[in-house]
């Protein structure tokens, strides 16, 4: 059951049955909220906190969350890195860098999730089994979507999504059981 005042899982499921093992996602507009703040000693972006733990518990429940953005940056190195998370900054094809992600895991495109939120997340959407866009996303990134999540980018659509991928692999009762009261 989702905490009090968050949404529920997004709207559809996994149009398969096998486990999700990799979780493809966009950064900037997915994780983040889309605004880029420029400061002379770099960029800045803001992330939900309960993105960053959601992926943390996938990550420890056997699904590679990989953070794939096409613009680089600072910030989201960092924040990556603090929560343990792939990550690739700076990336024009994202494909190729999924497909050699998929290559080194030995996982077929099917068995894989991706979340995005715009035109540059087409190719990948495309390929993997469960295409998932955020609330806010294009319309054409929302008319390719098996799944569409309740909340925007930024807050708290990452979340849904790494729920929705552990219900799918029948593991989210392990992440319920690591909090409840003694």
């Amino acid at each position: 059951m989702p905490e009090r005042g968050t949404p529920g899982p997004p709207a559809g499921g996994a149009p398969f049955s096998e486990a999700v093992r990799v979780l493809f996602m966009d950064v900037d507009g997915t994780l983040t909220d889309g605004v880029i703040t420029e400061r002379a000693d770099g960029d800045a972006r803001n992330f939900w906190v309960r993105d960053g733990l959601a992926l943390q518990w996938a990550r420890d429940l056997g699904v590679l969350p990989v953070a794939i953005s096409g613009r680089a940056s600072k910030a989201v190195e960092r924040r990556m890195a603090d929560l343990g998370i792939e990550c690739h900054v700076g990336i024009h094809d994202k494909v190729a860098v999924a497909e050699r992600v998929l290559a080194r895991e030995q996982a077929p495109w099917k068995e894989c999730a991706m979340v995005g939120d715009d035109l540059p997340d087409v190719p990948m959407l495309k390929r993997v089994g469960w295409p998932i866009a955020v609330a806010d996303a294009q319309p054409e990134v929302l008319a390719l979507a098996c799944s569409v999540t309740r909340a925007r980018a930024g807050f708290g659509a990452v979340r849904e999504v790494v729920e929705a991928v552990l219900r799918h692999n029948r593991v989210w009762d392990q992440v319920l059981r690591k909090y409840e009261a003694p």
